[in-house]
């Protein structure tokens, strides 16, 4: 279960580095935007986050999201071409140029990272988006 994964020294290492940039950033006034959606399994986490972001993501009836996902989305200026990154353990970055491409690509890292079947791990899935229409840089945290 992710919550036990939680308590490594590793995961518990990361987390005490992560708290103390958030400490810096508030030190200097810098303000991140994020948005975090709670809930339980199967209630439309995903959906939230697809209608926020405007980047379809996997859903199905049960559990679809079987991996967290870290959706970055960036802003580009108008004259640059859209496009996006995914990588995850296991597999080399790829360049997705075609938006319509990005479900099949997170499905893809999905079955690398927790098999074929049902099975849920703890390992992310980095998934940046580079668009015109972003307001401001934001992360999302899509979690089974």
């Amino acid at each position: 279960m992710l919550t036990n994964e939680l308590n490594t020294p590793e995961s518990r290492r990361l987390l005490k580095v992560v708290d103390e940039m958030r400490e810096i950033l508030h030190y200097e006034k810098i303000s991140l935007p994020h948005i975090v959606v709670v809930g339980d399994q199967s209630v439309g986490k995903s959906s939230v986050l697809e209608a926020l972001s405007g980047v379809q993501l996997p859903r199905a009836q049960n559990i679809c999201t079987r991996c967290p996902l870290e959706l970055r989305l960036k802003n580009i200026s108008s004259t640059e071409t859209e496009y996006a990154t995914i990588r995850c353990e296991g597999m080399s970055e790829i360049k997705i140029n075609n938006f319509l491409e990005i479900m099949d690509k997170i499905t893809d890292c999905t079955v690398q990272l927790a098999g074929a079947n049902m099975n849920v791990s703890s390992k992310p899935i980095y998934l940046t988006v580079y668009k015109k229409d972003i307001q401001a840089d934001l992360t999302l945290i899509d979690l089974p």
